[in-house]
């Protein structure tokens, strides 16, 4: 017997372990994907998805922040383009949202079964809130992810099962890093600050014979060192009001909503009857920027810095503008230019009230 072995059993002993290691690489490459949407249900697919659709409207910016790219979503609520999408300014820095179909649903949230047929999505995010939107979509054979609405809990959720699908969870775990990190910093400045200390604020989206204001938010006001006085315990978003209970109020700083696009600053204060508000007379009336252009967008938490700059000034929440700089190119992957962020920041909408320029120039 030879001591050493044959050249063909040296070249089948590497063949084998190299198609050994093929296939084990294959195999990761290939991975089943399994996890739980917010219904509970298992979801398993062989791989990412080339076909996302998104029955959701914030579905397409969450599924574009993690995946880094719109290419693997085929269709959209029409609704995201006429709100999430302008209010947030997408079609200025994510000009590539701007090509996606608008057929993923009829109204609302109903599904366009016979659109969605013809593209046979691999996945559609759908909102399990609504199961009489689901079943119709489930009853073709067509595989639904169920995202629940809307708490904080259920909105990181969107992300993590964003990279789940996507296979990108690294990147969704360092958008929610940042924002973990973002909060910490400011619930260490204010999580022992005097109530008395605190600013009140309304944010309103209507200014009619009836004023509506948002009562309850999912916005914690509490990580800017604000109150909201039209809080209470019933969870019901939006209240409408008469001018008197405004003044009951009295607020001393006034939000508006980046979607209220008919609404600005000087609406406010060429208003007589609103002359007398604090919030008016001290011009503390603010259009929120675009980075809440989406209530699920993932960089809304910038909102909670650029309140409590407002309310307590440029030391509670330092370098904001490099900040925002930064925020979107960890989100996006996108390097914004200073005239962007100008827009962003409704810097022309909010040039009249008080202090705006001298903190976010």
């Amino acid at each position: 017997m030879s001591l050493f072995p044959s050249p063909h059993h040296a070249i089948s002993k590497t063949a084998i372990t190299m198609a050994l290691l093929t296939s084990l690489l294959t195999a990761a490459a290939h991975a089943d994907i399994t996890f739980k949407d917010h219904q509970g249900v298992e979801i398993k697919l062989d791989s990412p998805p080339e076909k996302v659709v998104t029955i959701v409207r914030s579905g397409p910016i969450l599924y574009r922040a993690v995946d880094g790219t719109a290419d693997h979503i085929s269709a959209v609520n029409k609704s995201f383009f006429t709100r999430d999408y302008i209010s947030g300014r997408y079609g200025e820095i994510l000009p590539e949202l701007g090509n996606l179909a608008a057929t993923a649903a009829r109204e609302g949230f109903v599904p366009n079964v016979e659109a969605l047929l013809e593209i046979n999505p691999d996945v559609i995010i759908q909102w399990a809130t609504e199961p009489q939107n689901i079943e119709p979509l489930e009853r073709v054979g067509l595989t639904v992810v169920g995202w629940n609405c809307c708490t904080e809990a259920d909105r990181r959720d969107y992300l993590t099962i964003s990279g789940k699908l996507s296979g990108k969870t690294q990147q969704a775990e360092k958008i929610l890093a940042a924002q973990d990190a973002s909060n910490a910093v400011l619930r260490e400045r204010f999580s022992t600050f005097d109530s008395a200390d605190t600013v009140s604020l309304l944010q309103v989206d209507q200014l009619n014979d009836q004023i509506r204001v948002i009562a309850n938010a999912s916005l914690d006001f509490s990580l800017s060192g604000v109150n909201t006085p039209a809080a209470d315990d019933s969870n019901v978003w939006w209240k409408t009001v008469d001018l008197e209970q405004l003044y009951v109020w009295n607020p001393q700083m006034i939000l508006i909503p980046p979607y209220a696009r008919d609404l600005t600053p000087e609406t406010f204060y060429s208003n007589p009857l609103l002359a007398s508000l604090d919030a008016v007379e001290n011009r503390r009336v603010y259009k929120i920027p675009a980075f809440a252009g989406s209530p699920d967008g993932p960089e809304i938490y910038l909102v909670s810095s650029w309140i409590a700059a407002l309310a307590h000034g440029a030391d509670a929440a330092p370098d904001f503008r490099a900040n925002v700089r930064q925020v979107y190119k960890t989100i996006y992957d996108i390097e914004l230019a200073d005239a962007q962020i100008d827009r962003i920041l409704s810097m022309e909408e909010n040039a009249g009230s008080q202090a705006y320029g001298s903190l976010f120039e």
